[in-house]
């Protein structure tokens, strides 16, 4: 009788911690929207044990995929006009064409009229 007292127990501390644990890796990702936190705190709670796998696995899944990310790495490419290379321009800069400050940007576009 005591073993087996001592085993649920030893087994619902595990599915606490692991329910902290997810917890604590959902609040702390700033990849979810509130909304999709709740649901899945829900989710972490109301099903113990299979909830907290499923949390930790999509939240392990998304933080790889945002580590790997070339947007977030400044390594994507960009259209012309956006993107941080433009972030430390001056407001009068033209598509990179910092050449001109007359207020065409140097595109005159024609004769030069």
């Amino acid at each position: 009788m005591v073993d087996s007292t001592v085993a649920v127990f030893l087994l619902l501390t595990a599915f606490v911690i692991l329910n902290l644990v997810a917890t604590v890796c959902l609040m702390q990702s700033a990849v979810y929207s509130a909304h999709s936190e709740a649901l899945q705190l829900v989710l972490v709670w109301v099903i113990p044990l299979v909830g907290a796998i499923f949390v930790l696995s999509v939240w392990v899944h998304d933080r790889k995929s945002a580590s790997r990310d070339p947007v977030l790495h400044g390594e994507a490419p960009w259209l012309p006009g956006i993107g941080p290379e433009n972030e430390h321009r001056r407001p009068g800069d033209s598509m990179g064409d910092s050449g001109s400050h007359d207020g065409h940007g140097g595109d005159a576009g024609g004769s030069g009229h």
